[in-house]
């Protein structure tokens, strides 16, 4: 959280006063100002919180009308606003700059106003804080206010393994709210943003170059879409999201698109050093179509978001399908790593040995997709068979060719380690296996 503090004169030297006071006998409808409130902005004492976001407008209202509107320019300044004693609300905004935003003078200041931005001007890191104050008379009187972020941080953006014929991708969202009042509220509904993404050195990676501030979404749900343009047209992929976009967070949204079978968009929503972090995962097809998760697994098995199973021969979040029926399907990851020791390094180490295998199935996984295990011996048959259709579309889309002749990890019917060489199917297995054996894991996902 952010601190913005009102406090007391006394102020040491080092700190800047403002002094607004017209002269000691000013009067206000025939009230002779001589009540003060005092406010002082001061940044957090510890070198992991935050700084206030300057410059901070301070508006100081007596019922509907607007008294004072007085800028604080960095920390250590001190306004000093001559008042008649009654009661009074206090509202500040931070992060808006006069280069930026239009801000209201009193004669204009209501509650109501926005604080627009300027003509080819983005948001900042805004922020606000109001309370209220009751003045006597005669008395100098201190409020202290917390301040609180207004604004979301789209972080980074980036788009992999795009066509390399695409011309152009773009991320939108909306709706978003256009601005924020002098009262601290959001206000103008249905706004959105687009950031225009740049291709990268390897031709098929497309990412933002800056970080941008956004007023959150206006209404739920609010939803990302992601625009590529080839040749041929533009295709828009969307996904709804309900909770996951709000103010104080900083969000890293990360695609990779999949031809012919679809698109995996994962994108992580983090409040590092702000509110928290979320995960938020959603997978697009070929047609356009978008289904999504928030979760973080679903069980012992993986699970498809598809209404129907993905084809036999083909990709599934960059997997190969090995295998389908009317319930469940085989995947077969684009990933493998292999053990670098031979079979006599764990011959008294049976515990070891599991935990490596473990490891390197763990660091084969795809994210987001669950149940990772060694194959069967059918299993590595099947991907004997499939291996030449299987290594075309790993190619095409990133992923590691399997290699014949290469020795491969299998469990056997009692669930026992062996190895065999990637080769025409052969019943035979050994447990005694040298060095560089590769693992290589399946999953199967079911209907949901």
């Amino acid at each position: 959280m952010i601190a913005s503090a009102f406090a007391v004169l006394g102020l040491t030297a080092c700190e800047k006063t403002l002094d607004v006071m017209d002269d000691e006998m000013s009067s206000d409808f025939g009230q002779v100002k001589n009540s003060l409130l005092q406010v002082r902005t001061r940044a957090g004492e510890s070198a992991d919180e935050a700084t206030v976001a300057y410059p901070v407008t301070v508006y100081v209202f007596a019922g509907f009308e607007c008294r004072a509107a007085q800028t604080i320019g960095s920390e250590g300044q001190t306004l000093n606003i001559p008042l008649t004693e009654g009661t009074y609300s206090v509202y500040a905004i931070g992060g808006a700059s006069v280069s930026g935003y239009v801000l209201p003078d009193v004669s204009e200041a209501s509650v109501s106003v926005p604080i627009a931005l300027r003509e080819g001007h983005e948001h900042g890191d805004l922020m606000t804080a109001k309370a209220n104050v009751v003045l006597a008379d005669g008395e100098a009187s201190t409020v202290t206010l917390g301040m609180e972020r207004r604004t979301m941080l789209l972080q980074s953006v980036v788009m992999k393994k795009i066509p390399m014929a695409a011309t152009s991708v773009s991320v939108s969202v909306a709706p978003l709210w256009q601005s924020l009042t002098v009262g601290c509220d959001y206000t103008g509904s249905g706004d959105s943003y687009l950031l225009n993404l740049e291709k990268q050195s390897d031709g098929r990676t497309w990412q933002s170059t800056e970080a941008v501030y956004l007023l959150p979404p206006s209404s739920s749900p609010a939803s990302i879409t992601v625009r590529i343009t080839t040749p041929s047209g533009t295709r828009s992929y969307t996904y709804s999201t309900s909770n996951e976009l709000e103010a104080g967070y900083k969000i890293n949204i990360e695609g990779t698109y999949t031809e012919a079978v679809g698109v995996t968009l994962s994108g992580t929503i983090t409040g590092a050093e702000w509110k928290g972090e979320r995960t938020i995962r959603f997978d697009f097809d070929e047609r356009g179509l978008s289904s999504g998760s928030t979760d973080e697994g679903n069980g012992d098995e993986g699970g498809s978001d598809d209404g129907d199973l993905p084809a036999v021969g083909t990709l599934y979040q960059g997997c190969y399908v090995l295998a389908n029926n009317d319930t469940s399907a085989t995947l077969l990851s684009p990933n493998e790593a292999s053990i670098g020791k031979s079979h006599t390094a764990y011959t008294y180490d049976a515990e070891g040995l599991s935990e490596t295998i473990n490891n390197l199935i763990a660091s084969t996984a795809i994210d987001g997709i669950n149940g990772w295990r060694l194959p069967t011996l059918a299993e590595l048959n099947a991907i004997y068979s499939a291996s030449e259709t299987a290594n075309a579309l790993f190619e095409a889309d990133g992923g590691t060719a399997l290699t014949n002749a290469r020795r491969y990890f299998y469990n056997d019917a009692e669930g026992d380690l062996l190895y065999r060489v990637l080769s025409p199917p052969d019943t035979s297995g050994d447990a005694d296996f040298p060095s560089a054996t590769y693992v290589r894991p399946v999953t199967i996902i079911t209907k949901q």
